[in-house]
């Protein structure tokens, strides 16, 4: 994360609690990422976005002072002076170490793609649109994931000088005004992109500039003003610690008010210019000093170290081994400080800021075309004997067409397309969320065996339950709600309507009466109800186990898994016991033996990733479910 002081350490005017507020900022991140805690240290990069928006500021206000106004080719310059030369090394590094870690069957394409999008200022964009979100189980594998943050800090050093200049010259209340509307609008969008699941609302720059804008905000405040400094400065590192121990249940919007005002009234204490005590003298101590001056080098080392170590790893990382991560990623940090960002700090006196800012451009977009050439010249079919790579992409052909993502409208159902044969009518349909994606083709092979077509209805975290709140953010919630509304609609006459999803424990939020009342209105419209039950949760991705030969480290015990869904089993097995045309299905005994739950079977694996079954999978058992019930199934 880039934050640097317009001051070198020893010049006057230089503040090191600047420093001090950046290590705590960087070590919350640092130690979240590698599982030691804090719970909620992901808001060190929130702190970050404040430094990033005062530090600018103060920038661009006493160049405009000075000299009457701003020369934007010099402040870009000195941007690529600081940003590009670590850039550029944790990028090729990354790459090289992609290249020789990572499966050549999509993985590695996709972190080709990532470093690219970071080489051209959108890393935030990419992963905004390519990956399940910063909080995704398989996001610890993506080791270019936390240049998003430098995406959104890098257009706000593109856009802000404009904007600075732009509204500075009808004066300086405009541009203030301007600034406090901005911020107020961002977080309204923040909050709605929250409300809708989106994922702009952690991503984009538009959701975060208020964070970047209150630290514009500070660089405003009048100086030699006495607002009790050493109070201050000593509840914003109380209030910035709490916020990075403490759990955060709403984030980013108002649940990142905490870490932004406590980092806020840091900067607020040190910009005002008087001493600020203890705090101060804490913050200014050697080793945060030290710590927040390496910051931006430990943030883009340390994770890359981690991510490729996850993926290289079955089972969670042993914490010895995180450890030694984090101590090699400031060992690199302090070499990187020393010999790669020192040395490219200070302007050269033969190289104008534009031959500077056009080469590094250049350089820039060249090496992210080197990179997505690189990217798309891999193959992107596993040979048969790469049984990780082949598992880790059987899922539905179709997912990206005919599946609905949590904060995805509803288009009218059913999509043109997504049916198992076009040309036959679609009297089978299967419906829930994203594990009926995965079980797909069990209604695949009813149908063809009936001589009919199938079709699917699934949308992530959305239980087939008629007006039950899945527990996500309102306008999500509200989607699945008028999602399932809508498919129950559609499936009066259908011969067979097969039900499954992660099942919610019975007791949550009344799940069990509200799928009792589906069950109840959809029986008499429909031939035959078929229920499938929990298959298994695998502690780790089965594709990591097959590929590091660690089976095991995939393995449930069964009686484990049995007493998990003791519960939901109960309720899918009396709902058939009720309704004369409902049967349950128990997936256990073919993804399970008497003893445990496993990760592959007969040489193919039975999950995509820790619990949604694969193709293959599914289709093996709709076949051997058939051929023991093909009477039943046929009525």
């Amino acid at each position: 994360m880039e934050t640097t002081l317009h001051r070198a350490p020893g010049a006057p005017g230089y503040r090191r609690e600047i420093d001090g507020l950046r290590a705590i900022a960087v070590l919350a991140v640092v130690l979240f990422h590698a599982g030691f805690g804090p719970a909620a240290g992901f808001v060190g990069v929130d702190m970050f976005f404040v430094i990033s928006g005062y530090l600018m500021t103060v920038l661009l206000d006493t160049e405009w002072r000075e000299r009457g106004g701003v020369d934007v080719l010099a402040f870009f310059a000195r941007r690529v002076r600081r940003l590009f030369p670590m850039l550029m090394t944790i990028v090729l590094a990354t790459a090289a170490a992609s290249y020789v870690v990572l499966p050549p069957y999509g993985e590695l394409t996709a972190s080709l793609q990532s470093a690219a999008s970071a080489l051209v200022f959108g890393a935030n964009i990419f992963f905004q649109t390519h990956s399940g979100g910063y909080f995704d189980p398989r996001s610890d594998q993506m080791p270019l994931l936390h240049l998003w943050s430098l995406g959104v800090e890098e257009q706000f050093y593109l856009l802000w000088p404009l904007l600075f200049l732009a509204m500075r010259r009808f004066g300086v209340r405009t541009l203030r005004v301007t600034v406090a509307i901005l911020a107020i609008a961002s977080l309204a969008v923040c909050e709605v992109l929250i409300a809708t699941g989106s994922q702009a609302a952690f991503f984009s720059l538009p959701a975060r500039w208020w964070e970047l804008a209150l630290g514009a905000g500070v660089a405003w405040l009048p100086r030699n003003r006495s607002w009790h400094p050493a109070r201050l400065a000593a509840g914003g590192i109380g209030l910035t610690l709490i916020a990075t121990l403490l759990p955060a249940s709403h984030f980013p919007g108002v649940g990142a008010l905490p870490a932004v005002i406590g980092a806020a009234a840091i900067l607020a204490t040190v910009h005002s210019g008087a001493p600020i005590g203890v705090a101060g003298r804490v913050l200014g101590s050697p080793l945060p000093f030290m710590v927040g001056r390496i910051s931006y080098s430990l943030y883009l080392w340390h994770w890359p170290l981690l991510a490729f170590a996850s993926a290289t790893h079955a089972g969670p990382l042993p914490a010895l081994t995180r450890a030694t991560l984090v101590l090699a990623a400031l060992v690199l940090s302090a070499a990187s400080y020393r010999w790669i960002e020192t040395p490219f700090r200070h302007p050269s006196a033969t190289t104008t800021a534009r031959r500077l800012v056009g080469t590094s451009a250049f350089a820039s977009v060249a090496f992210a075309f080197l990179l997505l050439m690189l990217g798309d010249s891999l193959t992107t079919t596993p040979p048969p004997d790469d049984l990780a790579s082949r598992t880790a992409r059987d899922h539905p052909a179709n997912q990206a067409e005919c599946h609905y993502r949590g904060d995805q409208a509803i288009d009218p159902l059913p999509r043109q397309g997504c049916t198992s044969d076009r040309s036959l009518p679609v009297k089978v349909v299967i419906w829930g969320d994203s594990h009926a994606l995965a079980m797909q083709p069990f209604a695949w092979v009813i149908a063809n065996q009936g001589g009919v077509a199938a079709e699917g209805f699934t949308r992530d975290a959305c239980a087939p339950a008629v007006d039950f709140d899945n527990g996500k953010r309102t306008l999500e919630a509200s989607r699945c709600k008028d999602f399932n509304a809508r498919v129950l609609s559609t499936l009066r006459g259908m011969d067979t309507v097969v039900l499954t999803a992660s099942w919610p424990d019975p007791s949550d939020a009344d799940f069990g009466s509200h799928f009792t009342e589906t069950i109840r209105r959809l029986a008499p419209t429909v031939k035959h109800i078929i229920l499938l039950g929990q298959t298994p949760i695998l502690p780790e991705a089965a594709p990591t186990c097959i590929r590091e030969n660690k089976l095991d480290a995939c393995v449930v015990q069964r009686d484990a898994f049995d007493r998990q869904f003791t519960s939901s089993r109960a309720l899918l097995n009396g709902l058939a016991a009720k309704f004369s045309n409902v049967t349950y299905v128990d997936p256990a005994a073919f993804f399970c033996d008497e003893k445990r739950c496993g990760a592959v079977k007969d040489g193919y694996g039975l999950y995509w990733d820790n619990n949604h079954v694969s193709t293959t999978a599914a289709q093996h058992f709709a076949s051997a479910y058939m051929a023991a019930n093909d009477k039943t199934l046929r009525r």
